[in-house]
């Protein structure tokens, strides 16, 4: 069979996106804000990942803009390569100072974290325990990993210390929760 012959048939997307009711790729044509314009109307953005209304914070804007001016649009690869700027040392160190820690890294992406951080703790022998209701990201770590990984259940601690009481203790247990349970909003 055609690998791509299953595509051919799914129309379900299409459906959707006729109805009206296709949630995905809708596009915003202001600034994401706690309101946006989608279809040329005013809609109460429910779903923005800016916590911290940073995106239309001046200062961050003027910056933004600076550091456009200075480095381009993008640092042609990846950290690991050739695009590690100065300004992403630069921020780390001050992070870190201000976290009073050793050093810190910077991710693009929450998703990057988890893929990242689960994996460089964990391996192959260790255990990750997660909540049910984690996030995928912490979910792809642990596969990424290729450490056992066991669920239990969402913020019940008396099935988490049962999960735990039944892993390898002579291996490494690594629990990791979401602090926003985003996944069942």
């Amino acid at each position: 069979m055609d690998i791509f012959e299953k595509t051919r048939t799914f129309d379900l997307t299409k459906r959707a996106e006729e109805a009206g009711v296709y949630p995905y790729f809708i596009p915003i044509s202001s600034q994401t804000g706690p309101e946006v314009i989608i279809g040329g109307r005013s809609r109460i953005m429910l779903g923005s990942n800016n916590y911290l209304g940073l995106t239309q914070d001046p200062r961050v804007i003027e910056a933004a803009c600076k550091a456009v001016e200075k480095y381009g649009t993008g640092c042609t690869g990846s950290r690991f390569m050739n695009g590690t700027l100065d300004l992403h040392l630069e921020l780390e160190d001050r992070l870190a100072k201000f976290a009073q820690k050793e050093s810190a890294l910077v991710f693009t992406t929450g998703y990057q974290v988890n893929l990242g951080v689960i994996s460089a703790l964990a391996g192959r022998h260790d255990t990750v325990v997660i909540d049910k209701a984690d996030h995928a990201s912490i979910v792809d770590g642990c596969g990424l990993s290729h450490a056992k990984f066991v669920r239990f259940k969402h913020n019940d601690m008396e099935d988490l210390e049962r999960v735990l009481a039944g892993c390898d203790q002579k291996h490494g247990i690594l629990i990791v929760v979401d602090g926003v349970f985003s996944m069942e909003g």
